[in-house]
């Protein structure tokens, strides 16, 4: 061997102990970072352990709080339903007795009246006869709320329900205000409830009234078919607000002071009642309108309104028209989901 090959020998020796040296070192480095990746890889597990715990905790807290609440709706309910249980007996009763009492002296029964005293027992008839339509419609937004309202739909022929609301709502119609009605010769049938029907038509022809001095208020109803979303008939507020097939469209116009724009889009709300300075008519609690969408939407029925101030509104009902099983070329609608104006 050469003193150049012991030389080169050396060098490579010195190299590959270099080498081992610096791998050695790095893997020691890398132990050491894995070591600590480890470590803050498991302080972090800790820690959403501990969030975990935490989270779980308030779970508890909150299943329980919301349990508690459970029954403390079931116990509002409980107790809001024996007080209109209550208020529809011990109240309605002494109501009764006593607009029955005022009839009978108004009447005559016990004797003639004075001016003065008639004058008196009037506004004490008035005053309970709104009361007891304040109490008749809370307890009827009650039971409709917790579904204690059945009907019976069928097929129910308009013009009978038609005369028999304006019979109805004859006697309240003053003498500066025409009651009328027009219903469309032949009309098809509509499937509903009739005595929900005639509620219906009952409160809006009283409502009419109510806001119409003079003039006249007219309750028409007539068979619209529609198709891709127009009706025939009628305007609808939007296009496909009734499904396409047949309707019966009721409606009740008025000559009357008109609505409000503003005052549109709520009018069907539970307690809403229009700004005071549209009337001075200071009664009812806003409970007419909410009953009656209600009632409708139960039929698969729909409201909306078309007013202006000063020029008197008019409410459309429309109901599904009774289509017997042989009629094959029309077809039943369903109401849309589209929310009332």
């Amino acid at each position: 061997m050469q003193p150049g090959d012991i030389a080169l020998i050396s060098v490579i020796a010195l190299v590959v102990s270099v080498a081992y040296n610096v791998f050695q070192a790095m893997r020691l480095r890398r132990l050491e970072a894995d070591t600590d990746a480890a470590a803050d890889l498991k302080a972090e597990v800790e820690r959403m352990r501990r969030e975990l715990l935490g989270v779980r905790s308030d779970l508890t807290s909150e299943r329980r709080q919301v349990e508690s609440l459970k029954q403390d709706l079931t116990e509002v309910r409980r107790t809001r339903g024996t007080f209109f249980d209550n208020m529809g007996y011990y109240v309605r009763t002494p109501l009764n007795v006593i607009i029955g009492y005022s009839d009978l002296l108004l009447n005559g029964t016990y004797g003639a009246l004075s001016d003065q005293a008639r004058e008196r027992i009037t506004a004490v008839q008035r005053s309970g006869n709104d009361l007891l339509t304040y109490i008749t419609d809370m307890l009827e937004l009650h039971r409709l709320d917790y579904g204690a309202v059945t009907l019976n739909i069928q097929p129910v022929e308009v013009l009978p329900v038609v005369e028999r609301v304006i019979a109805d709502v004859q006697e309240k119609t003053s003498d500066e205000v025409e009651l009328l009605h027009e219903v469309e010769p032949d009309i098809i049938p509509i499937l509903g409830d009739a005595q929900r029907v005639e509620q219906v038509l009952s409160q809006l022809l009283i409502n009419a009234l109510r806001f119409t001095q003079k003039g006249s208020v007219t309750l028409a109803a007539s068979g619209v078919q529609v198709k891709n979303g127009v009706a025939d008939k009628v305007e609808l507020p939007t296009i496909g607000w009734l499904r396409d097939g047949a309707w019966v469209v009721l409606s009740v116009r008025d000559t009357g002071i008109g609505i409000a724009s503003q005052d549109q889009a709520s009018i069907f709300d539970t307690f809403y009642r229009v700004h005071r300075d549209q009337t001075h008519d200071e009664r009812g609690l806003g409970l007419g309108l909410a009953i009656v969408k209600r009632l409708l939407e139960m039929q698969q029925g729909v409201i909306w309104v078309k007013s202006v101030e000063k020029q008197g509104s008019t409410f459309f009902v429309a109901l599904r028209a009774y289509v017997p099983a042989r009629a094959k070329t029309v077809q039943v609608p369903r109401v849309t989901d589209n929310p009332q104006a």
